[in-house]
């Protein structure tokens, strides 16, 4: 039998928790445990949360008092170990970090959990975002094996090889390269569809807002500036048009001027660039493959 347990951080979800609490209740695996932190949220999250944790004995409520804002990074980390912290069952084999502003399918952690399964070097797993807009989803972008951090699988033996999370701004990147750095494999799976009802970042505001903000943080994490270039192009005829990726490098551009402080420790950085660099030699190969076969046609 697979034993899973699942930590959700949750501030202010009124709007989607119910939903996402049904989405779990509703699987055809269910978990051990679900401890669901209540983040000081101020609004009806709690009255909507107490009556399913009366109803399913598995479903348990932790309430946190209100630090009077949202604190993103660093504060979800913390919440989510004050989680962590109460999980009862602890035979677990893996641990769900899981957002409550999204929605699954019933066989979501089924198929994530068959994935780890078949390959025994995989440590961490989610499925694709799909995010909805009124009437329209669309498919987040997301390289392969960079898994989305609002439904994050650990296997037990990968999260006690990264020692866990770490409590920094980009927590979701550095436990995947500290994974991929300790042997692990990672994967997005976007046949398993996560369903998004808020696009990423879209709490914060001003300096810290959006592209802008990506652009600042991939300086801290050691992107080069060359990758951020192509990064930025690439963004150019997504949405916000033009700015988005001008956002992008623009924020980083800020960032290396102010000397922001870096994030990670070097040979991570070391390794993150590494991986940029057989990133793109990937994608050019595949582009002189293309060309080549185009012009064998003509």
């Amino acid at each position: 039998m697979i034993k899973y347990n699942i930590i959700s951080p949750v501030r202010n979800e009124e709007k989607f928790v119910e939903e996402t609490i049904k989405s779990v209740i509703n699987q055809t695996v269910l978990p051990r445990e679900w401890i669901l932190v209540n983040d000081g949220s101020t609004d009806r999250t709690e009255e909507i949360i107490k009556p399913y944790v009366e109803k399913h004995d598995w479903i348990k409520l932790v309430s946190l008092t209100d630090r009077g804002y949202y604190y993103p990074g660093t504060g979800v980390v913390e919440v989510v170990k004050k989680g962590f912290g109460t999980i009862s069952s602890t035979d677990w084999d893996f641990l769900v970090k899981l957002d409550c502003d999204i929605t699954i399918e019933t066989n979501y952690f089924e198929n994530i959990l068959n994935e780890f399964i078949k390959n025994p070097r995989l440590g961490i797993a989610s499925g694709g975002i799909y995010l909805i807009e009124g009437t329209k989803t669309t498919q987040e972008k997301s390289q392969s094996d960079h898994p989305w951090g609002a439904s994050k699988v650990y296997r037990r033996k990968c999260f006690e090889d990264i020692k866990g999370w770490k409590p920094i701004p980009g927590w979701d990147l550095a436990d995947l390269l500290s994974a991929q750095m300790n042997g692990w494999e990672t994967r997005c799976f976007n046949q398993f569809r996560i369903y998004h009802y808020r696009g990423t970042g879209l709490r914060r505001t001003g300096l810290t807002s959006g592209r802008f903000l990506w652009g600042r943080f991939q300086y801290r994490y050691g992107y080069s500036l060359f990758y951020i270039f192509l990064k930025s192009i690439y963004w150019l005829p997504e949405k916000p048009y033009i700015l988005g990726g001008a956002s992008i490098l623009t924020g980083y551009l800020y960032a290396a001027v102010t000397r922001e402080k870096r994030l990670f420790d070097k040979d991570m950085r070391i390794f993150l660039r590494k991986k940029h660099r057989n990133y793109l030699m990937q994608k050019i190969s595949v582009l002189f493959k293309k060309n080549k076969q185009q012009g064998q046609k003509k």
